[in-house]
């Protein structure tokens, strides 16, 4: 969407006002734009639909994406520690603590953000579907309407997976009273989730169909992948409801898995160090870019953030001991060698680094880097493969949703429902590394496995935490790790800004 992200801008400021009641002295400037002559053509659709993905993870700043997501979506799993200089900020310890409030800067850059995110969405399908056949195309108009759809629902399943208490957000606000509006259940939000993911997957094209530079948009398999996710959260959250959640999300991931549309990359550490972007395995990603020429950055620095200090980075964030042996607990059983997953996850005392024949710790070995006598565990996730940018930064596209884990969350599912088959899922994971089959065995043994596996594939991409969550582990790992965890710190407080601003909110 390079064509569109010159109007981000002016579409992020025309959008943000939008529904303000006008004065019947207002006067309009006939070339200026407004939302009353803003969506006249297909073009315009589509830059109102780059303000709508904009929102994403926050991707609009430093603040919002590198240091508030980094801090509420690593510092509360229970395989990290902070860097020293973490401890300069207390609104990112506070979430490593577990004493966050709801006056935490960045649980209120979370809730803002995403539902911006939703306003921008809701814009984009009320005005697009009033324009008219000779402004766009029917099938331009169905596509942007389910994209727009699709990030309706991504923005309120984030809210839904943070918050124990959310609000639907399904129109554009055009009254003060509009925004004064009061929580949903669990359920109804579920519920809407589910139907905005469902009416956009039939609109939304296949991969193949997308050309080179639609690279990021949502396709058919994402809206797919993510009904499966949020049938399998859903299961978690409500146990007594649980069955029918399965089935459903069986229906879904088996959807992309019967597509054909994806495989595994057999390279997976370049899907994280700027190498790969938009890999066969990826279903939804995070673009980034250095071009200057876009008129805009999307260059996150998310890799000075992780980067350690000894490797020129800022040092935020570390691996520990539980995480560094539940990694390496099957040996070397990968032709002598740790899973290759490992190594591309995390630097780490071992012959791999300290060969001086191949010193791959930027050109030096872990001894070199990080001391004779260290034991530190840091991360290689999400640093570039070579140290050729100022401050380790890069243009690292961010896969948010892959074809691994749409393979563990159907293991997953088959597992729930008592079938053997699960086993041939994680096998398939576990193929891309050269490594033994899974091992059948009872439902736990299967769990085990699938929790093993998810740990090799997802550290540091933002789904420990919440899957012990909804596995009911939260608190038992947390103590494991020595963490300072009550259960009622497994959710976000409402903001403070809310509560005071929105008098159903209270």
């Amino acid at each position: 969407m390079k064509a569109n992200k010159l109007y981000i801008s002016l579409c992020l400021a025309l959008m943000a006002t939008a529904g303000c009641k006008k004065s019947e002295l207002d006067q309009k400037v006939p070339d200026q734009l407004t939302v009353d002559n803003f969506w006249t053509n297909k073009d315009r659709a589509l830059s109102g639909l780059s303000a709508a993905y904009s929102q994403l993870e926050g991707f609009v700043g430093w603040d919002n994406y590198v240091e508030a997501r980094s801090v509420r979506e690593f510092y509360r799993e229970d395989y990290v520690v902070p860097g020293a200089d973490a401890y300069n900020y207390p609104w990112w310890t506070e979430h490593y603590n577990f004493d966050f409030t709801s006056g935490n800067y960045a649980i209120d850059l979370l809730w803002r953000e995403n539902y911006k995110g939703m306003n921008f969405a809701n814009q984009v399908i009320e005005n697009v579907g009033k324009m008219a056949a000779t402004a766009i195309d029917d099938a331009s108009k169905k596509q942007i309407i389910a994209e727009a759809k699709f990030l309706r629902a991504y923005y309120h399943f984030k809210v839904l997976n943070n918050f124990t208490q959310v609000i639907i957000r399904d129109k554009v606000p055009t009254s003060e009273a509009d925004l004064a509006k009061g929580f949903s259940s669990r359920q109804e939000v579920y519920e809407f989730i589910l139907k905005d993911l469902k009416e956009a997957e039939p609109d939304l094209p296949l991969r193949k169909d997308r050309p080179a530079t639609e690279q990021g948009r949502i396709t058919k398999g994402a809206a797919q992948a993510y009904l499966g996710k949020v049938y399998l959260y859903r299961a978690g959250d409500d146990k007594a409801g649980a069955t029918g959640y399965y089935t459903e999300a069986k229906k879904w991931l088996q959807a992309v898995i019967d597509s054909k549309a994806y495989t595994l990359d057999p390279d997976f550490g370049n899907m994280f160090n700027g190498v790969t972007r938009n890999s066969p395995e990826s279903i939804f990603e995070l673009q980034q870019t250095a071009d200057a020429t876009s008129g805009a950055n999307y260059r996150s620095y998310l890799s000075d953030w992780v980067a350690a200090s000894e490797l020129n980075g800022y040092g935020e964030i570390y691996g520990t001991p539980r995480l560094l042996t539940e990694m390496l607990k099957e040996g070397k059983i990968a032709n002598g060698s740790y899973d290759a997953r490992v190594y591309q996850t995390l630097y780490f005392r071992d012959s791999y680094f300290n060969d001086a024949g191949t010193p791959r710790v930027y050109g030096k070995t872990y001894n070199q880097v990080f001391g004779a006598t260290a034991q530190t565990i840091a991360f290689r996730k999400w640093i570039p493969a070579t140290p050729d940018r100022i401050g380790l930064s890069n243009a690292i596209n961010v896969p948010l949703m892959r074809y691994a884990d749409v393979l563990l969350m159907y293991a997953e599912v088959l597992n729930e429902q008592g079938s053997g088959d699960a086993v041939k899922y994680i096998t398939e994971v576990r193929k891309r590394v050269n490594l033994p089959d899974a091992v059948a065995g009872n439902k736990q043994v299967v769990f085990d496995q699938i929790m093993h596996e998810r740990v090799m594939e997802f550290t540091l991409e933002s789904s420990r935490f919440y899957d012990l969550r909804r596995w009911g582990l939260l608190a038992q790992n947390m103590q494991a790790a020595g963490r300072k965890f009550t259960a009622d710190k497994a959710f976000y407080p409402i903001p403070l800004k809310e509560v005071v601003n929105n008098p159903q909110a209270q």
